[in-house]
């Protein structure tokens, strides 16, 4: 009999989903969820999103959105576990047993911790500065096998599998060592760098209608700077930075034919027609998302209760992990 897998990923309700969190990570979650042989946990990390956001009906409000996202990407409750991070609270009980086996001076090194104190020097608090090993709680409580992650976390989950090995070392084999995804998928926003959140000026709306997202491409989607003429040959691989590279991801059959590639090389495409293209082809991806979003728009208690659901099922899984560490670690609960 084969081993289950567990696959793990969690996203902050620090705002609505945007395209590229739908094809580089939301896409895989559902097909994770298609394999035999896996239980898959999807969770919304609320108690990390109080390091940046401080609006309580804001988080309220995105935790909500984003499940019903997840619902009308194909994720089916049924399927997968999906739950509040704060529904859990063996989580953060983990997140203090762990700590006491990672070195301060490490997390102050870690290149996601020098990004938010950059971009949030008013925010820097214990909760911040202890935001990887919280997430190494998320990801070693269920024991899992696989976590598909944007390549900004991969430093979280390298600290994650080290704190996973230093326990294991000192209290004998208790965590598997977490995976990461081989190939992660990367998508540019308008502007040809990652995409932002859905509310910045380079990401895609996942719920935008299509012609919004036309019009946002025409204006802002940044094509070979050195092809000034319809008739000059462009450069898709080097100077497309944000238009190409999606066409790759969303248009069937490119990467075998590089029919579009070839096209933009010869001239025999222009970049605004290029552009429209590009839209039909995400048009194939989001309105069929789209349609069933519409679906869910009034459906607040049933995602409650698929959240009420999942805790329960995440909690059993996690509070068994716990148990063990505490045996372990010499802790008695009277």
């Amino acid at each position: 009999m084969s081993e289950i897998i567990r696959v793990l990923s969690g996203i902050r309700a620090t705002g609505k989903l945007h395209f590229g969190n739908f094809l580089g990570a939301v896409q895989n979650f559902v097909k994770y969820q298609e394999k035999e042989g896996t239980i898959c946990l999807y969770f919304i990390a609320d108690l990390h999103t109080l390091t940046t956001l401080d609006d309580p009906e804001e988080l309220r409000k995105n935790l909500i959105e984003i499940v019903k996202d997840y619902l009308a990407s194909g994720l089916d409750p049924e399927r997968s576990i999906i739950y509040t991070q704060s529904s859990v609270p063996e989580i953060p009980e983990l997140c203090i047993y762990l700590s006491m086996l990672q070195p301060l001076g490490e997390l102050q090194t870690i290149p996601t911790f020098k990004e938010l104190i950059r971009k949030f020097p008013e925010r820097v608090s214990l909760g911040l500065i202890t935001y990887p090993v919280l997430m190494a709680a998320d990801i070693l409580g269920p024991k899992s096998f696989l976590v598909p992650v944007g390549e900004d976390q991969v430093p979280n989950v390298e600290l994650a599998r080290d704190i996973a090995k230093r326990f294991n070392n000192r209290y004998g084999e208790t965590f598997p060592v977490p995976n990461m995804m081989q190939d992660m998928v990367r998508v540019p926003g308008l502007d040809g760098q990652k995409m932002g959140k859905s509310e910045s000026d380079n990401a895609i709306d996942i719920n935008m209608p299509l012609e919004e997202i036309r019009a946002r491409y025409l204006k802002k989607g940044v094509t070979d700077k050195n092809r000034i003429r319809a008739s000059d040959p462009g450069d898709p691989y080097n100077g497309c930075k944000s238009v190409y590279s999606v066409h790759e991801l969303v248009s069937e059959g490119e990467i075998e034919t590089r029919k579009i590639a070839n096209a933009c090389l010869a001239a025999a495409i222009g970049c605004a027609q290029c552009k429209d293209v590009l839209v039909e082809n995400i048009g194939k991806l989001l309105i069929p998302f789209q349609e069933r979003r519409r679906e869910l728009a009034g459906k607040d208690g049933y995602v409650r209760e698929i959240l009420h659901e999942g805790g329960k099922k995440a909690r059993a899984l996690i509070s068994e992990t716990v148990s063990e560490v505490r045996e372990k670690m010499g802790i008695v609960i009277y």
